[in-house]
């Protein structure tokens, strides 16, 4: 007779468990004291043949546990020329994290998307919200340079929103979102 998780890795069985969301990570964790110190292997692993599924459930898992080398981890995935991840979810996880090693990554996440990411700018909006919550100095001077001319009005809008500035831009907000 063979048992429930005979023949499944112990990531495997952690993924099982994993909502996606990260509400049951302490739950998680307490169960599987490891998880914490693996997490971040598992991330790099599952990056590595494409598996994104198991990369975002990973992350969001290990993001409350503030698992140690995640930041390190995503910064590897943004940085790479990887397709098919949800890089928002990526970003907006290393602003929870207040990963400061990640400013310059998260302001090159968003130059390389400004472009493709019309009307809405979804993504540089999670890029503006991520660099305001790690807020060091390097994170708020990339935000002001998203204040400049050469950034389209919608992102320089939230920047300015993000860094408490906007009025001084007269930015009519109606015209800019509407």
């Amino acid at each position: 007779m063979t048992s429930r998780g005979e023949g499944k890795s112990q990531a495997d069985l952690v993924e099982a468990l994993a909502d996606g969301t990260g509400r049951d990570a302490r739950s998680i964790a307490a169960g599987h004291p490891e998880v914490p110190q693996l997490i971040a292997s598992w991330i790099r692993e599952a990056a590595q043949v494409g598996n994104w599924t198991r990369v975002d459930k990973f992350a969001n898992l290990a993001a409350p546990l503030r698992a140690p080398g995640l930041g390190g981890a995503l910064l590897e995935i943004l940085d790479s020329d990887a397709a098919g991840f949800n890089k928002e979810d990526l970003v907006e996880i290393l602003g929870e994290i207040r990963e400061r090693d990640a400013v310059p990554c998260l302001f090159r996440v968003a130059e390389g998307s400004v472009d493709k990411d019309a009307p809405a700018y979804w993504l540089c909006q999670k890029v503006i919200s991520s660099l305001g919550e790690i807020g060091t100095p390097e994170a708020l001077e990339c935000l002001r340079r998203m204040t400049s001319p050469s950034w389209p009005d919608v992102v320089r809008w939230h920047t300015a929103v993000e860094l408490g500035i906007e009025d001084e831009f007269g930015f009519d907000e109606d015209q800019i979102l509407g």
